[in-house]
């Protein structure tokens, strides 16, 4: 098919649906615009994402209402009539999906109309397989849903081949896929920007505090869901005042496990130890906290998710003691900024913790690997690695 003249727009086809108030707003995340804005400083054309609308709510915790036009970037909605879909691809310069069998048929029309497609990955059939797990339904439906991400992970693979590239947050499907597409881009899900990296001086005080032999300031940040292993830090506290550590646990962020985090906490006695907190602006609030307050991020995900919590605590210069999901294990591994425990094995963790405790040097050590490798994946880097790559498998000359 001949190239158009007028093929310089980028179209994103964001995997979060929008969902419209009653009173007509769009809403979607702040993480997702800002993103998109960043592929709009440096693509040499238009950017467009066309969302879905979906009916429920959002659960993420950086909710935004939207305009047609934010940051130079243009949101438009999905046709859902292929002949629709297929005029509003057809002079796009490259097409930007997530690996999913819902992007199927998409994928095949873009190859019928001449569109190249980029996908993005994050979950492994490994993780999707372990989220199934972390779940409460009954074991009948789990396996139902553990077919069903198998035969969706056969589909992913037929996407693959029939993409123009990939792009892998994380070294999960990154290691997974490559082999399928030579040119797999690997990247760090983040937030944080060069600017707002943890400063020497802020460093310094840090080791300072670490160096101390005070109590040691431990903290999680996220949405509490099974997947992300929250009731497994009272848990993890329990055995750490059993082994005599020092240390005050700061749990920030909501979800629907906030009412039983609350009573596993009270329940076991750890009231003087464990504080809960609501969450708060990410750059205003969560960043500055971060490198200013904890010493160690404690993760008990039990599950791969590529996580932006990783490279974003990493930004502020705190290392990580978490399971090895294959996620963490990656950038941990690559960064050397993690201390890993077997998966689901909190007795493990609170003992790596516990050994930290005795080495704080180890810790200090860390922190500034942490800050290292944060430079080279900070928010501007990874956006312009990933346009760039975007450019190379486009149709602009």
């Amino acid at each position: 098919m001949t190239k158009p003249l007028h093929a310089t727009e980028l179209i994103l086809l964001p995997v979060l649906k929008a969902h419209r108030t009653q009173d007509g707003q769009l809403v979607v995340t702040q993480k997702y615009l800002d993103g998109a804005a960043e592929y709009a400083k440096n693509w040499p054309g238009p950017v467009t994402s066309l969302f879905e609308v979906s009916a429920w709510s959002l659960t993420d915790m950086d909710q935004v209402d939207v305009s047609d036009m934010v940051l130079n970037h243009n949101i438009e909605f999905r046709p859902s009539d292929p002949r629709k879909l297929a005029d509003r691809l057809k002079t796009a310069a490259l097409v930007v999906g997530f690996l999913s069998p819902f992007e199927r048929a998409t994928t095949e029309l873009c190859n019928k109309i001449g569109v190249p497609v980029v996908h993005v990955s994050e979950y492994t059939l490994r993780t999707e397989w372990q989220i199934i797990d972390s779940g409460a339904t009954n074991s009948i439906i789990k396996l139902r849903q553990k077919l069903w991400a198998w035969r969706a992970a056969r589909t992913k693979r037929y996407l693959i081949r029939l993409s123009a590239g990939l792009q892998c947050n994380g070294t999960p499907t990154y290691d997974a896929y490559r082999a399928l597409c030579p040119g797999a881009l690997l990247y760090f899900d983040n937030r944080v920007r060069k600017s707002d990296l943890i400063n020497s001086c802020l460093l310094q005080k840090r080791v300072e505090r670490v160096l101390s032999s005070g109590k040691l300031r431990l903290v999680f940040g996220g949405r509490f869901l099974p997947m992300k292993g929250v009731m497994h830090l009272p848990k993890v506290a329990l055995e750490l005042r059993k082994l005599g550590i020092p240390f005050e646990l700061s749990i920030h962020g909501a979800g629907k496990q906030e009412a039983p985090l609350r009573r596993a906490i009270e329940e076991n006695g750890l009231s003087a130890h464990v504080s809960i907190f609501p969450p708060t602006d990410f750059l205003t609030g969560w960043v500055p906290v971060l490198k200013e307050k904890y010493d160690l991020f404690i993760c008990c995900h039990l599950q791969g998710d590529p996580s932006s919590t990783y490279s974003e605590t990493m930004s502020c210069g705190l290392p990580i003691a978490g399971y090895d999901n294959e996620a963490f294990a990656g950038i941990a591994t690559l960064s050397e900024a993690g201390f890993l425990a077997p998966l689901g094995d909190y007795k493990a963790l609170a003992q790596v913790i516990a050994g930290l405790h005795a080495d704080r040097n180890r810790i200090v050590e860390a922190a500034q690997r942490a800050r290292a490798f944060s430079e080279q994946h900070c928010f501007e880097t990874t956006f312009e690695r990933r346009t760039s790559h975007f450019l190379r498998l486009s149709r602009i000359p």
